[in-house]
């Protein structure tokens, strides 16, 4: 493992001066209060020193005081992205909240929003639906108001519009980053002074892929230029049901394939199954016999349609579409399709914005785990039926949830390890769990989302060496005392962890 200094008390100092008394805390129950292992990582140390930079310059000057004093650097702001919430190499080092920078502008001429890593989703949205009634930001759906915009974006997450722009990362347009040596520079059009950010691919070979999804490990992004969405106001949505995962996966490709027209109004396709429902009562009184949620009207499988549209017409025009092809696949399939008959009130709360569908209650005892993988859109059933499988195997409830990315032409699958934390060796079976899984669906060519650094990073680098071998230099170029947190990509292995690597010969 990498060698690192622990924070001395002049590194604190040195940290007051740049930020402020106020702003820099070694308080143990502060230090604690950061301490939450995220809903998809496990692993997580104790950080040494809290600080709140205000703005990039304080970024940078953080950056260069840890390069001299060699301290390890965590960059968070929402923690809920699905990186992990806290450090997990030793020492803890400094852990900068990034929660201060939370200023916000809009563009409406050329559609464009700037957000700083501390502009929350709920705030983002109350924002725009009092003075910007006819955009919206494309706010991480499923996550909780307090996750934030710049977070869901540089992780290439999920958005309210996915289903049609794709992941979160097509959709910006330039950012700020702070190396980890302390420069600053933008990319995009942003390169140039004084340019807006109108234009990604600005004044040369764009590099700002290298800092998507890299989870802070190859720089700091201060600021994100992300476009915002046309914000029509006839929704609503519908749910059609089925027996197999290929009854709500193949209808919901044909709905998709038709861009120019009702799939380009449906904003968000992502369905699950009735277990999935389960996570959604109150532990005190869910209903585990699928015959409740038969008699209520829940299929096995089911796929949710968000639909926009300017006017009624429209919007009618895009049921009767998806209903059609629907009843085309009944009589193609010799299948039953139904469509579920959704209360007024579940389409009120789906439609609300920020909407916390993937947040479970607690029926396992507190514990669940979300995995996150892409694949083409027609192999996930493939994909679902052998996670399903594999969950029944080790005594998992079979919790399933799956969306459209673009039209349908990837999916992204997760299942969410429902358990109970305080059972013995049960972090055991789940790694066991990963791993078989992970084995197979690599040799399938389907690829880990959000990876776990000590299953999914080395059994997928493990068969893409050559790429790997690229991050790692790539990450030693930028930050060649490697202060800043590896991520869960494991960049470069030995910063992580002593055990051997295992994307060596």
């Amino acid at each position: 493992m990498s060698n690192y200094n622990k924070v001395t008390d002049d590194v604190v100092k040195k940290l007051v001066a740049i930020c402020g008394e106020k702003y820099v805390t070694t308080s143990e129950p502060l230090r604690h209060s950061y301490m939450a292992k995220g809903i998809m990582g496990l692993e997580a140390e104790l950080p040494e020193v809290i600080v709140r930079p205000e703005n990039a310059e304080q970024v940078s000057k953080i950056l260069i005081l840890a390069n001299e004093n060699l301290c390890p650097v965590t960059p968070a702001a929402g923690g809920l992205s699905g990186g992990f919430a806290l450090p997990a190499i030793q020492p803890g080092g400094i852990y900068m909240d990034m929660t201060r920078m939370d200023k916000m502008t809009v563009d409406t001429e050329n559609r464009v929003m700037v957000v700083e890593p501390g502009v929350k989703s709920g705030d983002a949205w109350r924002i725009f639906k009092t003075q910007y009634p006819d955009w919206a930001p494309p706010i991480p759906d499923g996550a909780p108001p307090a996750a934030t915009v710049l977070g869901d974006a540089i992780e290439r997450g999920f958005s309210l519009v996915t289903g049609v722009y794709g992941p979160q990362a097509d959709m910006i347009m330039g950012l700020e980053v702070v190396l980890p040596t302390g420069e600053i520079f933008h990319t995009g059009s942003w390169a140039l002074p004084g340019a807006k950010p109108f234009y990604r691919w600005g004044v040369g070979p764009n590099p700002d892929g290298l800092f998507l999804g890299s989870q802070g490990s190859m720089g700091i992004i201060t600021k994100c230029a992300i476009k915002m969405v046309p914000h029509p106001h006839f929704k609503t949505v519908v749910a059609y049901g089925g027996e197999s995962w290929d009854d709500v996966v193949k209808p919901a490709w044909e709905i998709s394939k038709h861009e120019m027209g009702i799939g380009e109004r449906t904003v968000m396709v992502q369905g699950g199954n009735y277990e999935l429902v389960m996570t959604r009562w109150p532990k005190t009184n869910v209903p585990t016999d699928y015959e409740f949620y038969k008699k209520i009207g829940v299929d096995k499988k089911w796929m949710n349609y968000e639909v926009w549209a300017w006017t009624q017409e429209e919007l009618d025009f895009t049921l009767k579409g998806i209903d059609k092809i629907y009843k085309d696949y009944e009589v193609r399939e010799k299948r039953t399709t139904p469509q579920q008959q959704l209360h007024p009130k579940q389409i009120a709360s789906r439609l609300k914005k920020p909407n916390k569908i993937a947040v479970p209650y607690s029926l396992w005892q507190a514990g669940f785990l979300f995995i996150t993988w892409y694949c083409p859109w027609l192999e996930s059933s493939a994909m679902m039926e052998e996670y399903c499988a594999a969950m029944a195997e080790y005594g998992f409830p079979e919790t399933m949830w799956v969306a459209s990315i673009d039209h349908a032409r990837q999916a992204i699958v997760m299942p969410i390890l429902c358990f109970d934390s305080t059972a013995p060796g049960i972090y055991d079976k789940i790694r066991e769990f990963n791993l078989e899984t992970t084995r197979s669906f690599l040799k399938k060519g389907w690829l880990n989302y959000r990876p776990d650094p000590f299953v999914h990073a080395p059994e997928t680098f493990s068969k893409a060496k050559e790429y790997y071998k690229m991050l790692v230099k790539f990450r030693k170029v930028l930050d060649p005392n490697l202060i800043l947190h590896p991520g869960r990509l494991a960049i470069p292995w030995e910063s992580v962890s002593d055990l051997p690597n295992p994307c060596k010969e």
